[in-house]
Parts: structure tokens; sequence; C-alpha cells
């Protein structure tokens, strides 16, 4: 049974919460991070071979070669549609998959990747986001349930590149910008002194590096009894939220259950739909009662944004 949050305070301005953009993994796609399966598919690879790089630094790590393969074996005959399934069916392997996806999503960071042209809609969030600042308007509030940082560094660049105010910022409340990472995140970069373990985005790591970055991650049944304080602002701003827009999310009923989503006001729920099979579509439809507005199952992030009436009216 859910438990919320320990601190009750939880406080947005008078408008703040216009817009909220709930971002799932379909959202880093376009960056090159891996999508559920081919995540899993991917650590069960690394864990196989004692002598591959991976393995290497998982044992680097702490990790002991029986516990590595232990692991391997088990997640490759459970045959998880996720990491995170697996891990929240064997608790005990919680500490090593964390590793094991921390090394695999860092290892996928580019800094030049971060401002390609084509099909990148963070783009279309920075042209936003800098409209709302010269007009002195709220931007949208983002929930995102990745571990990956990719979006947070790339507003950082930004901000921090375009406004003379913001360059020497070290949070994103100094840019009235807020982001919540519900399922946590891979550590801190660089920009945020204020933590100790904070990390360069897109080098190297050591693997002790990466170790103190995966204890960022929160597998969902480490929810369980505290959603933490992300979970309960994202709520909270859903709440309030005039309309809210699905990025890359794959509609799990367990994270809308989560997110308070368990009733639907029409003309507020908007979504992209990519990639999602006709089935699910329809149950969308109909356990939301045809409130949720879904794009194209051919439209990308990017296309949906460029297209879609619930984000171009918001300049407006």
């Amino acid at each position: 049974m859910w438990q919320p949050y320990k601190n009750d305070f939880i406080h947005f301005r008078r408008g703040e919460c216009r817009t909220v953009l709930v971002v799932g993994a379909g959202a880093s796609a376009h960056l090159g991070f891996p999508l559920g399966a081919e995540l899993c598919s991917t650590i069960i690879s690394n864990t196989r071979n004692p002598e591959s790089e991976p393995f290497k630094n998982l044992v680097a790590m702490g990790f002991s070669h029986a516990n590595i393969l232990s692991f391997h074996a088990n997640i490759e005959r459970s045959f998880p549609h996720s990491i995170d399934e697996f891990l929240s069916d064997r608790s005990e392997f919680v500490d090593i998959g964390r590793a094991a996806i921390a090394q695999i999503l860092i290892g996928c960071e580019d800094e030049k990747r971060l401002r390609q042209r084509d099909d990148n809609w963070y783009g279309l969030l920075r042209d936003r986001i800098k409209a709302e600042i010269k007009g002195n308007e709220f931007s949208p509030v983002i929930v995102t349930f990745n571990y990956d940082l990719s979006l947070d560094k790339f507003l950082y660049d930004f901000l921090s590149s375009t406004f003379q105010r913001y360059a020497t910022m070290n949070s994103f409340d100094d840019a009235v910008i807020r982001v919540f990472h519900v399922h946590g995140r891979l550590g801190y970069l660089d920009y945020e002194v204020k933590h100790r373990s904070s990390r360069p985005y897109g080098k190297a790591l050591s693997p002790n590096e990466i170790l103190v970055a995966s204890q960022g991650i929160r597998i969902p049944t480490q929810l369980d009894n505290d959603f933490g304080r992300d979970m309960v602002f994202a709520r909270k701003a859903i709440q309030e939220a005039e309309r809210v827009i699905f990025i890359g999310f794959g509609y799990d009923d367990n994270n809308l259950y989560r997110l308070g989503v368990d009733t639907w006001e029409r003309e507020k729920y908007f979504g992209t739909a990519y990639k999602l099979g006709k089935a699910r579509i329809k149950e969308l439809m109909t356990r939301s009662a045809d409130k949720l507005s879904l794009g194209s199952p051919d439209e990308t992030v990017f296309d949906y944004l460029t297209s879609a009436d619930c984000w171009k009216n918001q300049l407006t």
C-alpha cells in the first residue's frame, strides 16, 4: 500500500503547472539509449563472459564472479520484458542490476549527439522554454521516468549558454525549471556542485564512479512504501495541470497509478503512441473513456510535437 512522502510541504506557484510533460524511455531513444527489452538483452550479454570488459568492471565494483553469473543465469531464464520487471521479482539482485544498468546507460552518453538537428525533440522543448522565459511565463513541468541525464544536460547547456543570468547556475531551481526524476537518476552532473558525487556527462568513468551513480536508481518496488519526493511532487503537478502530455511513454498501469492518473479528465491528457499496438491503444481508449488523446503509432516524439495541437496551442 502506498505511503506518502514524509514531507507534506508541496507547493507550486499559481499557473506553474499549466503544462506537465511525462517523459518515458522512448523519449531518449533518438539519442541511442536502449528501451526495455534491448537494455535487458544487453545486460544479459554483458554478464555472460567473465573475460569481457563489462563483466570485469562489475567485479571491480565489488560483485563476485558467482553473484554476476547467478544474476546472468536467472535474468536470462526469467525472460523478462524489462530489467525493472526482473529486479522487482528478484530484489536480491537490485544492487548488481542497478550497476549493470548504469554502465550501459552512462556508456550511451554522447554530448555531441545531444545537439543533433534531425528528429531531436529536445530542440522543440528548448524553443518553448526560451519563448516562455522571454515572455515571463512558466515553462512545462517535466516528470521523467528515465534514469539517464541527457535531458538534464541538454537543458543545462541551453540555459547557461543562452541567458547570462543562468551562466553560473548549479540547479534548475535557479532557472525556475522543474525536472522530477520519479524513478531516480544516474547521479548528479558536475554543475550540481552541492552534491559531492557529481560527475561529467559523456566521459569515461571508473567502475567505482559508475557504482556510485547507480545508487541513485530507484527500482519500482522500492517505491511501494514511500513514493519519494519527486513522485509526490509529480502527482501534485499533474493534479494542478491544465494539460498533461505523455512523451515516449508506455502507459504502464502501475506507473499511471503512481502518478495518480486513475481518473481521466476530458481535454487534459494527450500523448504519443509510437509503435503501440492496436490492441493496447484500444485498451487505453476504453479505460480512459476516450478522454486520452493519442497521436499516431507511426509518429515519433519529434513528429508528434511538431503537429500536435496540445503543444502548438501552448504558444498562443
